[in-house]
């Protein structure tokens, strides 16, 4: 029922438009969660941790399965649980503070005004999600021959005889939602799939249009695509099943390709890919980084994940080794990793403020936007090629 109830929610929200879209939700959620009309659930999550599998505690506040994404980058496996209560947020800061030492990282998912409100500085506020932005290049052969990741997924599109196709308006648009968008989405995110509503995205196709991925005069793939100015936003995905996984034909690097020399046609400077999780080791936000898409904050991420630690032992650095996190840093986006095998030079994204190393005694600075940086230890990523089909790297409802 309490998923039903959040996908109404979130449905919606993709009905608003304009500074509505902003603004009813930022002050909505917060009234919400200011009455306390629906108590949130406390649990302690207990089991063997990724990697070293140590065994590790969480202390989780929030409604599955939103608040699930950290914990499944943490355990391996399914995680004994205990409910410690459902209590109003006004309570909840006081109830974690109490219960602190008896976890090695503290979770809570809670709407932004929420989260600045009533929870100190000690949290890491992370947002749920983070836009991302690529500037058309001049040269967009050049950008293809400089990465050799992106060179060799090329290959293989041109191996397999891909080829695009554009469609103006809603031309065609039942064909994509029926076939490719809806199952996609499904299969993707698994119980935290957002399908947005029919007439909601055949509003938008119509003010831009889809881009196909063909083969042999079949449709593998397309991308619904509106266009905001000078800005080419790419607002959703569609793969037909059979062609999964998406690594074996080429298709992403296609669509990737084609979506930014249809934006150059048009005359737009910058392609909206969408969003992707807050870390710096999610599969889709390294995919887009290889191609130079930077991240800035998503003001349609109406939720942030307040993290903290009790002590940065053992089962804190593995975490942070295998998933970076990128936080709310004043007004800037930096981000915090533990693997000081890890360059900064692996690691950076545009649109970063600052980088930080995660040690005993606390946040070293390693890196910042103006090119400085206190390591020497460069291991390259760039041309590893970490696109991969797990739901719970990806983004909702987002290319």
């Amino acid at each position: 029922m309490n998923q039903l109830k959040n996908k109404v929610i979130e449905w919606v929200i993709s009905r608003l438009s304009g500074k509505a879209r902003t603004l009813v939700p930022r002050y909505g959620f917060y009234a919400w969660a200011c009455l306390g009309l629906r108590g949130i659930p406390v649990m302690l999550l207990r089991g063997p941790t990724l990697q070293s599998g140590q065994m590790g505690t969480l202390l989780v506040a929030g409604h599955d399965p939103w608040v699930s994404y950290l914990p499944s980058r943490f355990f391996f496996g399914e995680p004994q649980r205990e409910l410690v209560g459902n209590v109003s947020l006004r309570k909840l800061p006081a109830l974690l503070d109490r219960l602190r030492a008896s976890a090695d990282l503290t979770i809570v998912r809670a709407d932004r005004l929420s989260a600045q409100k009533f929870f100190g500085k000690d949290y890491l506020a992370v947002p749920e999600w983070v836009r991302m932005g690529f500037a058309v290049p001049s040269d967009l052969d050049g950008l293809v021959r400089g990465k050799r990741s992106i060179r060799e997924d090329m290959r293989l599109a041109r191996r397999h005889k891909l080829y695009p196709l554009v469609t103006e308006g809603d031309e065609r648009f039942d064909e994509f939602y029926e076939s490719m968008y809806a199952p996609f989405s499904h299969v993707r995110h698994g119980a935290m799939a957002i399908i947005r509503g029919r007439q909601e995205l055949r509003r938008s196709s119509r003010k831009g249009g889809i881009l196909w991925i063909m083969r042999d005069n079949q449709s593998l793939a397309g991308m619904l695509f509106v266009r905001n100015k000078d800005i080419l936003d790419m607002q959703a995905l569609g793969i037909v099943k059979e062609e999964l996984p998406l690594k074996m034909r080429g298709i992403m690097a296609a669509l990737y390709y084609h979506s930014i020399a249809h934006a150059r046609q048009l005359g737009c400077a910058e392609v909206n890919f969408g969003a992707a999780r807050s870390s710096l080791h999610d599969g889709l936000l390294r995919y887009k980084r290889k191609w130079g898409d930077a991240l800035c904050d998503n003001p349609h991420s109406y939720y942030d994940l307040l993290i903290r630690w009790n002590s940065v032992n053992g089962v804190v650095k593995d975490f942070f080794s295998h998933t970076g996190l990128i936080f709310r840093d004043e007004e800037h986006l930096s981000a915090i990793y533990a693997d000081e095998s890890q360059g900064c030079q692996s690691l950076w994204i545009g649109g970063l403020h600052r980088l930080y190393l995660l040690t005993e005694s606390g946040r070293q600075l390693m890196h910042d936007e103006k090119g400085a940086t206190n390591t020497v230890n460069i291991h390259q990523l760039e041309n590893e090629d970490v696109f991969c089909l797990n739901p719970d790297t990806h983004s909702t409802g987002v290319v």
